[in-house]
């Protein structure tokens, strides 16, 4: 099994479209298709095919933008199950582009997919999406673990800690231990780790929470502060990729 990274796929014609479009969400929708074609050419190019895909990382330039993009996402992956993580960010590297991906695959899938969902079946934060696709919490690609980014949304999808990004934190790590649990690991197999908060400020009462959790394993991490998240009620998440023993 190889691992694949795609980083940073936007439209190479963003400006073309929002000169066609304004920054709208047609726009969006738009570039979203190039940005997916432009994944499936990549993997082919590597090897791979949409079925090794195991996480997503989509970054999006404006929240009225995500049904759109999320729209193009359930039709090209239909079927797929990765796991995702999902940001509103101030901006991009190209002015012009509205959606930018982070794919991470690995060949000779498919993959395990633990507790796959429907995203019109979960609440996101204290709402429902009207966007179609087809997520899990869990991928296993052989020692490589991969979980969808976690929040203060508890599995059973109670959202925990509103308005206190420590309590969603807290809740964070423990979803944490139970989805690298399902995959036979626990917190001292995690390699990489990614904190982003909402807001400067809940960047200390998160860390305090977060840091001690991995105290006893230390792992390569990474802070960051967007725009938004899932939803504006949601103050943090964090990213764990995994690697099992050999």
């Amino acid at each position: 099994m190889t691992p694949i990274f795609l980083p940073g796929l936007c439209d190479p014609e963003a400006a073309a479209t929002v000169r066609r479009h304004g920054h709208s969400a047609e726009a969006a929708a738009e570039q979203a298709e190039a940005v997916f074609a432009r994944l499936h050419d990549a993997l082919a190019a590597s090897g791979g095919t949409a079925t090794d895909v195991c996480k997503l990382t989509m970054q999006i330039a404006d929240r009225a933008y995500r049904q759109a993009i999320y729209g193009v996402l359930g039709r090209r992956l239909a079927g797929v199950f990765p796991v995702s993580t999902g940001l509103i960010v101030k901006g991009l590297a190209d002015p012009a582009a509205l959606f930018q991906l982070d794919a991470w695959a690995v060949s000779a899938g498919p993959h395990a997919r633990l507790r796959r969902y429907r995203s019109t079946d979960a609440p996101y934060g204290l709402t429902r999406q009207s966007f179609v696709c087809d997520f899990c919490m869990v991928v296993v690609a052989g020692r490589r673990i991969f979980l969808r980014g976690q929040t203060g949304l508890a599995l059973d999808g109670t959202m925990v800690g509103l308005n206190d990004p420590a309590a969603q934190a807290r809740q964070a790590i423990e979803n944490v231990r139970v989805l690298l649990a399902d995959a036979g690991a626990d917190l001292s197999h995690a390699v990489r780790l990614v904190t982003y908060v909402t807001d400067r400020a809940y960047m200390a009462p998160v860390l305090d929470v977060v840091r001690p959790a991995f105290a006893d394993a230390p792992v390569a991490g990474t802070e960051l502060v967007v725009k938004g998240l899932a939803a504006p009620e949601v103050l943090m998440e964090i990213d764990v990729h995994a690697v099992l023993p050999s």
